[in-house]
């Protein structure tokens, strides 16, 4: 009965003090809220490769320069290391599909040995493993791409044409998202890379283009000292490791290879530390609003001692009172955990869109994820009341009746707190400005070539087109004003070439450009050698000094031509800004040169709507073989997509963490006003100006935000700094960012505070008195 008259109490008390109700019950839900979204979202990530039955059998080969290795090693190394079961190679490609009478369209496809349906479970939907994959016409299609062409009839047995080569599906699955695969269309035998490389490639030990994989043995301990063989085996017969171009082998389990740092093209990949900090910004953020309660509740006590004592007087023990409280705070939050389900809910579609995720809280209902959110709740709700319970149950009955209570406790606990809570949402500022202006810097530097309107298309002119001709058509649509040819681009990606000079290892970057398209590009000359040849070759600064030429001696040997320099390339991004800026070379290509893709200068009116006209053009001259294309510009900003997911995110944790800072602040001063409202009264009375009194009041608060700042730069400092350092070109991290994070937290506390203390200035002193 005792305990049903507390809660009684407690909600007149809730009734009584709105705005104690909603900023607790209203920051709960909203940093619950996060923590829902992210703990599913983690949840998910982590099942990437869990369900694979041998997860942990299956290693992915990478090393320093990625996880790129020839044909020929898989054999090699299966035959010397008999703890090997099974080794897989794989590659992807963008090949033509269709049912033979549809138009065809450009889909993404995996090449992948016939060990991939023994060493990967998938979830077939139709055929058997057994019989997949058998000869080199074997295809695996996914759902997707069974319902497209072949509707709801089964796929299984039918022919359907691929890269202009009839091939037999055996198999479909349903899809590849429980594993670390990006989705494919299509699953082809790895043989049929001889259709893009040529016969050689299977046995050319010097093109390394493809990924591996081994699989060891059941029951065999595959210990560091194995890969350790391994790579002592690869330094000795691999060319990169025998010529010094990588050092480093890694094999990496399925467990650990959604979060490899050198992932190929075709892999899904997330990184540990970001998953690592949202999960931290998310507790934090939840921290606060455990801060506000506590905070709230604290300053509330003096208003709830004579309660306490009452109860206390009539016989109830400290046990019972603590007990209660503790209660009132589930309760608290139970309510907050059901109105963050549906605020979540709300979200859902934002959060998926900007952490590219198709979670879903309804289907996350699960009885492991309820039983673990009813112990989340308890856990909050439990720490959430404890200080208070205690600072309501420490006291003596007679503390309330002489009125002393309340001064004991008015400010305690509440300080340190608020700084705290202040502190982290300037580290959270600090962070979201650098990040911000970092991403800016990436996204709008000079990168050394010209992209504003550059188209960048597939070549691919048809069975009786030619380069002139895709010119002419191409010219003639509306809003192009330029066509050029290239083999590689700054922005798309380029060829590389290895090679060994003077004993001396070189690898470059190789761009192949008509004279159109070098003009397009706009590369700064640095330096001309003199040397007027069409064959001759330009190289960037890193390039020229690697290769310490002279003027005198303006050429080198690359394999088995001897080329000259035409002159020096101010230095241009190849690729993000991450890496520094390696050696280019950039040569002309002949009219016999195939070329790789086309770039189209556009007009810079509407450019979007050119390009949908020029894709058409194309279509109609090529007989409608499918061709894509993508804008310079689009490419180079994709570049950054995650940076820009991770300032997004940070961005609204930021703005969370101010709002339920700003609702604590508003109410702990609107509590703290009530409580010194006397005080005030007293200095008016003594002959204080309201200016004075309100200057008193505010500082107070301001206080605490200073001692949060002063906490929160050297925060600011190391953790941006460390972010920062894995960055080759980066801004500095300027007394501008510490400086804006400050004024932002000071102007939010001023003005939260301010309407608080007025009202209290401007109070009649004879009221409060009286009161």
């Amino acid at each position: 009965m005792s305990s049903f008259s507390q809660l009684k109490s407690f909600w007149n008390f809730l009734g009584r003090n709105k705005l104690f109700t909603a900023i607790n019950i209203f920051g709960f839900a909203v940093s619950l809220v996060f923590v829902i979204l992210m703990s599913l979202y983690i949840q998910d990530e982590k099942s990437v490769n869990a369900a694979q039955p041998n997860k942990n059998r299956i290693y992915y080969l990478s090393h320093d320069r990625g996880g790129h290795f020839p044909c020929p090693l898989a054999a090699e190394l299966k035959s010397r290391y008999p703890e090997i079961e099974a080794t897989l190679r794989m590659q992807h490609q963008y090949w033509t599909i269709s049912d033979g009478v549809r138009e065809s369209i450009l889909d993404h496809v995996l090449l992948a040995d016939s060990s991939f349906v023994t060493m990967f479970e998938l979830p077939w939907t139709e055929g058997d493993p057994a019989r997949a994959m058998r000869t080199r016409d074997d295809v695996l299609i996914s759902q997707e791409c069974a319902r497209k062409w072949f509707g709801s009839e089964p796929a299984l047995g039918k022919t359907i044409r691929i890269n202009d080569r009839d091939r037999i599906v055996t198999g479909v699955y349903r899809d590849l998202e429980d594993t670390h695969f990006k989705p494919a269309a299509a699953i082809l035998p790895f043989e049929n890379v001889v259709e893009n490389w040529g016969n050689d490639i299977l046995t050319n030990s010097g093109n390394c283009s493809f990924s591996l994989y081994v699989m060891i043995k059941p029951n065999v301990q595959f210990t560091q000292e194995n890969q350790d063989a391994i790579e002592s085996y690869l330094k000795e017969n691999f060319w990169l490791f025998k010529n010094g171009l990588v050092d480093t082998l890694t094999m990496e389990t399925l467990s650990e290879v959604y979060y490899a740092e050198r992932p190929m093209e075709w892999m899904r990949t997330n990184n540990k530390s970001f998953l690592m900090v949202l999960g931290i910004t998310a507790l934090v953020i939840l921290l606060f609003a455990v801060i506000n309660y506590i905070n709230l509740s604290v300053a509330q006590s003096g208003f709830r001692a004579q309660e306490a004592a009452t109860r206390r007087l009539l016989g109830s023990s400290k046990t019972s009172l603590f007990s209660g409280f503790v209660l009132e705070s589930l309760i608290i939050c139970f309510i907050s955990f059901c109105l963050g389900i549906v605020l979540a809910m709300a979200v859902e579609p934002w959060f998926g869109k900007v952490m590219w995720t198709d979670i879903s809280v309804a289907e996350s209902f699960t009885a492991p994820n309820i039983l673990l959110a009813l112990g989340g709740i308890v856990a909050i709700g439990v720490v959430s009341g404890l200080v208070p319970a205690y600072v309501l149950t420490r006291f003596k009955p007679i503390d309330v009746v002489r009125g002393t209570f309340r001064r004991q406790t008015k400010m305690v606990y509440s300080k340190a707190l608020i700084a705290f809570q202040y502190a982290i949402t300037i580290v959270l500022l600090g962070a979201t400005i650098t990040i911000g202006r970092q991403i800016d810097f990436m996204c709008n530097s000079d990168l050394g070539f010209k992209h504003d309107n550059i188209l960048v298309m597939d070549y691919s002119p048809g069975e009786n087109g030619s380069r002139d001709g895709l010119r002419n058509v191409l010219m003639a649509v509306p809003g192009v004003e330029r066509v050029g040819f290239a083999q590689g681009t700054p922005a798309t990606g380029s060829n590389n070439n290895t090679f060994e000079r003077n004993g001396k290892q070189h690898s470059f970057q190789v761009i192949g450009l008509d004279s159109t398209a070098y003009d397009m590009m706009g590369f700064q000359v640095v330096k001309r050698t003199g040397v007027d040849d069409r064959r001759a070759v330009w190289l960037n600064s890193v390039a020229w000094n690697d290769l310490e030429l002279t003027d005198n001696a303006p050429t080198f040997r690359l394999w088995d031509r001897e080329l000259k320099v035409a002159g020096i390339l101010e230095n241009y991004h190849i690729d993000n800004m991450e890496k520094p800026i390696g050696s280019v070379m950039v040569q002309f290509i002949s009219a016999d040169d195939w070329p790789w893709e086309v770039l189209i200068k556009v007009s810079g009116q509407n450019p979007y709507a050119v390009a949908d006209r020029i894709k058409e053009a194309y279509l109609e001259y090529n007989g409608r073989e499918p061709v894509e294309g993508t804008f310079m510009d689009d490419t180079i900003q994709q570049q950054y997509t995650a940076q820009k997911r991770m300032a997004d995110i940070i961005t609204a944790l930021s703005l969370l963490a101010i709002l339920i800072s700003a609702l604590g602040m508003l109410a702990m001063s609107t509590y703290f006003m009530r409580q010194r409202a006397q005080e005030v009264a007293v200095r008016k009375v003594f002959g204080a100006t309201d200016r004075e009194v309100l200057v008193r009041l505010i500082s107070g608060f301001l206080k605490l935000v200073a001692a949060a700042f002063v906490v929160a730069v050297p925060a600011i400092w190391y953790l941006m700094n460390d972010w920062l350092s894995g960055y080759a070109y980066r801004i500095p991290l300027s007394w501008t960012i510490f400086a804006a994070a400050g004024a932002v937290a000071f102007v939010i506390a001023f003005g939260t505070v301010l309407w608080q203390s007025l009202k209290a200035t401007r109070a009649n002193p004879v009221l409060a008195v009286r009161d």
